[in-house]
C-alpha cells in the first residue's frame, strides 16, 4: 500500500493547489472562450494555451513564433514552452481536437517550475475547449519520466522509465516499459488498461446514485482510469475520486454546516456521512462493512484492514463546518502495491 498511502497524502495536502489554475485542476473538464468564430484552418490552439499559461501574469517575455513564454518569478524564473505532437479529430464531432506536450524549465533544471505534461485537448463548437486530460511527462520527484514520443494511426506511442529520483536503486537498474494511448468512448486511455485492469471491465463507472458532477480522466501516474463525482445539498457537500486497476481506490469527502462543534455533535455526523454513502453510492457492500465496523470501534487514522477491504477516515472540524475524508481500497492483487507494479499492470 506504499503508493496509495503516499497518493492519499498528496491529494490530502495538495487539495487547494489544484485550485491555484483552471490548468492545474487533475482530471477536469476547462472552457476557454474565443471572442469570434475562428475558422478551423485558422484556429491556433498552441496560442490559446500560450495565452492561458500567461493568465493576469505579467511575464517577462512572450514568444508567439515559438509558443514560448518566460516568467521572472521573484527571481526564480521558468520558461514555460507548448508543442503540438498532434492533431485529430478524436471523438468524431467533426471538429479538430489536439495533443499537446507542455514543458517548462526552472532554474537548475530540479526545481517545482521543472515538468512536462501531455495534454489531450477535446474542442467543440466555437474551439471551446470541452475536455481537457493531462499525463505527467516529467517533473523532480514525478514516479515516472515519459518521453519518445509518436503519433500515428489514432495512437500516441511512448515510453515510461522509472524516475531516479523516487526509486531507490542505481540508475543502470531503473525499470522502462512502452505504452499506447488512445481516446475512446469519452475519455483517454492506455490502451494496457482496457485489456489488463480489473476495473476497465467495470463499464459505468458511477460513484454516486444521483452526482450533481460527473468527471472522468486519466491517472497522471499510472495511467489508469479516474472518476470523480461531487454531490450537493442543503448544508451538505460530498465528493469522491475513483481510480486503480486490480485494486479498487475511492477517497470520498464530506463537509457538513454545523453549529456546535462538541464530541458528541461531530461522532452524529460521522453517522451521517457513512449512512449516506451506504445509501447513496455504487459500492455500497463495501461501504456497509465500513460503517459496520466504524459502530463499534473508534475513528481512527490509522488503517484498519477487514478481509480484502483497507480503510481509515480524518475528522476536521472549524468554526460553523466539520469535514471527513474516507479512504477506501479494495485489494485484489496484492502485487500491485506501489506505482510501477500499477503501470505495469502487474498480475
Amino acid at each position: 500500500m506504499k503508493y496509495i498511502l503516499l497518493s492519499t497524502l498528496v491529494l490530502f495536502s495538495c487539495k487547494g493547489k489544484e485550485d491555484k489554475k483552471t490548468i492545474e485542476k487533475k482530471d477536469s473538464i476547462a472552457v476557454v472562450k474565443t471572442k469570434e468564430s475562428v475558422p478551423q484552418e485558422n484556429f491556433d490552439i498552441l496560442k490559446v494555451l500560450l495565452d492561458e499559461e500567461v493568465g493576469k501574469e505579467k511575464p517577462e517575455e512572450i514568444d508567439y513564433k515559438n509558443y514560448t513564454v518566460s516568467f521572472k518569478n521573484d527571481d526564480d524564473p521558468y520558461t514555460v514552452t507548448f508543442q503540438k505532437i498532434a492533431s485529430d479529430d478524436f471523438n468524431n464531432d467533426g471538429i479538430m481536437d489536439y495533443i499537446v506536450e507542455r514543458n517548462s524549465e526552472g532554474m537548475l533544471g530540479g526545481n517545482a517550475n521543472t515538468n512536462s505534461e501531455i495534454l489531450y485537448i477535446i474542442t467543440g463548437k466555437d474551439h471551446k475547449i470541452s475536455q481537457r486530460h493531462e499525463i505527467q511527462a516529467s517533473a523532480p520527484f514525478s514516479y515516472n519520466v515519459v518521453d519518445g514520443l509518436s503519433y500515428e494511426g489514432g495512437k500516441l506511442k511512448a515510453s515510461a522509465m522509472q524516475n531516479y529520483r523516487s526509486y531507490n536503486k542505481p540508475i543502470d537498474s531503473l525499470e522502462s516499459t512502452e505504452l499506447s494511448f488512445v481516446y475512446k468512448d469519452g475519455n483517454v486511455y492506455e490502451e494496457s488498461y482496457l485489456t489488463s485492469c480489473a476495473l476497465a471491465k467495470w463499464k459505468d463507472k458511477k460513484i454516486f446514485n444521483s452526482a450533481t458532477e460527473h468527471q472522468r480522466s486519466i491517472e497522471r501516474h499510472n495511467y489508469t482510469e479516474t472518476v470523480e463525482d461531487k454531490y450537493t445539498s442543503d448544508g451538505f457537500k460530498a465528493s469522491a475520486e475513483l481510480s486503480g486497476c486490480d485494486n479498487l481506490e475511492i477517497i470520498f469527502e464530506g463537509n457538513y454546516k454545523i453549529k456546535d462543534i462538541n464530541p458528541k455533535s461531530i461522532e452524529e455526523k460521522r453517522k451521517q456521512f457513512l449512512s449516506f454513502l451506504v445509501k447513496n453510492t455504487s459500492v455500497q457492500k463495501d461501504l456497509s462493512v465500513i460503517q459496520n465496523y466504524y459502530l463499534t470501534h473508534q475513528p481512527s487514522e490509522e488503517s484498519v484492514t477487514v478481509g480484502n477491504l483497507s480503510f481509515y477516515i480524518f475528522t476536521h472540524k472549524n468554526k460553523g463546518e466539520v469535514s471527513f475524508r474516507l479512504v477506501m481500497t479494495e485489494n485484489n492483487n496484492p502485487k500491485q502495491e506501489e506505482n510501477w507494479d500499477i503501470v505495469t499492470r502487474k498480475k
